[in-house]
């Protein structure tokens, strides 16, 4: 390696030579050391793993009275599940029926009954009693910020150049 005809020459480049080729394996030694644990501590973290949420649940409340159901419309997300509270403020038997989910729950005063409907397509269903012949009406909607929803173009206003014209008598 070293081919200087001087001996102290050759001493002096060889040592440094020695010298810059352990600092260099070693830093690449602690280099692949501190990756390597980088590596290990990411895969076992919280924030790496890839994480299932459930279906979202939301909970909506309805009130059969001797005027109709309250609320008369529910607006709802696809792919979510509702859980219906249903109760009754008369003393008439009176229920809640969702077309096209199989769901009936009665509704009775100082009683709540409870159901659970997943809403899997977007659209619009009917909910009604044919005891008081109220009806209602639950809308299945798109969900607004999915992959392929685009956002509203916005432009800096200061961009915008506006000439002044003056106006013709």
């Amino acid at each position: 390696m070293c081919q200087i005809t001087d001996k102290f020459n050759k001493k002096l480049v060889c040592e440094a030579y020695i010298k810059a080729k352990t600092t260099f394996i070693f830093s690449l030694l602690l280099w692949a050391l501190v990756t390597w644990q980088g590596v290990q501590a990411l895969e076992e973290s919280p924030y790496v793993k890839a994480k299932r949420f459930s279906t979202p649940m939301r909970e909506q409340a309805i009130i059969v009275t001797d005027e109709g159901f309250y609320p008369k419309s529910i607006s709802v997300f696809k792919g979510e599940r509702v859980r219906f509270y249903v109760t009754s403020t008369s003393d008439t038997k009176s229920c809640f029926i969702l077309k096209g989910k199989g769901l009936f729950l009665a509704a009775e005063k100082g009683k709540v009954s409870e159901g659970i409907v997943y809403f899997g397509d977007a659209e619009k269903l009917e909910f009604y009693c044919p005891t008081t012949k109220s009806k209602g009406r639950v809308t299945v909607l798109e969900r607004p910020r999915g992959k392929n929803s685009k956002r509203a173009q916005r432009n800096i206003a200061s961009e915008k150049v506006r000439i002044w014209m003056p106006k013709d008598e």
